[in-house]
């Protein structure tokens, strides 16, 4: 009867995580080098924002959607950890699962990278998001305070 159960046993224990490869909750754990985010306006205005902040807290601000504006700006470290805070329960996500779409809808990726590791997560704002708006409004709160930081003048 037990050599019945090996096969049994070897799937469970194959599906077991490798120790030596990090699981996305100790990624989450570890401080990226950068944050950014890239993406479209939608299909009607198109256009396009792109934002990045480094740990020691200089980044640099463009869009093109509605209108022009772009700048650079030093916000410190503690500005690195405040981008941070704002999106750090999205760090170890790595999709946004989607019930249906909006195909005119922009589009975007928000990245952190870890010495030459890059953890992406791809936003679809036509999406009908099952846990909607928490990402979105996240990416919102962070994109918002990079900008001020960019267009302070």
């Amino acid at each position: 009867m037990i050599w019945n159960l090996m096969p049994l046993a070897a799937v469970a224990l194959a599906g077991l995580a490798d120790p030596q490869v990090p699981a996305a909750e100790s990624r989450a754990a570890e401080t990226p080098d950068r944050i950014s985010y890239s993406g479209t306006g939608n299909g009607w205005t198109g256009g396009r924002t792109e934002w990045s902040i480094d740990r020691s807290g200089s980044g640099a601000y463009r869009t093109t959607i509605r209108h022009e504006a772009k700048g650079k700006f030093d916000a410190g470290p503690q500005g690195f950890e405040r981008i941070r805070a704002i999106l750090q329960p999205l760090e170890g996500v790595r999709e946004l699962p989607c019930d249906g779409m909006v195909t005119d809808q922009g589009m975007g990726s928000l990245s952190w990278q870890r010495g030459d590791r890059t953890f992406s997560l791809r936003f679809d704002f036509g999406c009908n998001f099952r846990q909607p708006d928490a990402a979105r409004e996240r990416l919102g709160q962070a994109s918002e305070l990079v900008q001020q930081w960019a267009l302070a003048k």
